[in-house]
């Protein structure tokens, strides 16, 4: 058998002010869900690692989870520099989250990040009473920026850990073609 070998890989993590980024990120990386949160200031760096047992790799990710207040816009390219992957996040219950999704996707591309591995997370999918976007509009829009599409909870694990290992999977594929 051979040894297992590592890799390192960032991956951004795009989308509106309080669509849960850095909760999701907290939830994977330390298996908890902090209530109370403070805005991401500039981009926040919170590493992991993720054993690809199928290609016996242990893959580690450093989540630049970016500022989302307008703010921050013009300060972003140095954040999405060298990105190997990413996630645009949107909440389920806020539409302005969902529309913006495009606008980030276009930073994306504008700093050539056009062909990465990309999820699509619809985020806060515990909140069924107050969901504004319906699955066949997510469909459609991952379909249109070429992502995978997943909808999540920070609160109750819902496809939390299967987004991130699911990245971490797709970078790694796409570094070794």
């Amino acid at each position: 058998m051979s040894a297992k070998s590592e890799a390192l890989f960032k991956i951004i993590v795009l989308g509106d002010p309080q669509v849960g980024k850095s909760e999701l990120i907290t939830k994977f990386t330390e298996k908890e869900f902090e209530e109370k949160h403070l805005p991401s200031v500039g981009v926040s760096i919170l590493k992991t690692s993720v054993e690809l047992r199928k290609y016996n790799t242990r893959v580690h990710l450093m989540f630049w989870d970016i500022a989302g207040q307008p703010q921050f816009y013009m300060i972003h390219r140095p954040y999405f520099s060298g990105a190997d992957g990413m996630l645009l996040i949107f909440d389920l219950t806020r539409s302005s989250s969902f529309s913006n999704i495009n606008n980030w996707y276009s930073s994306a591309v504008k700093y050539g990040l056009r062909d990465i591995p990309k999820i699509l997370v619809g985020n806060k999918s515990h909140l069924t009473e107050e969901r504004k976007i319906i699955l066949p509009m997510a469909e459609h829009l991952s379909e249109k920026i070429n992502a995978l599409y997943y909808e999540t909870s920070e609160v109750t694990g819902e496809n939390v850990k299967e987004v991130f290992e699911k990245i971490a999977e797709l970078v790694y594929e796409f570094k070794e073609q």
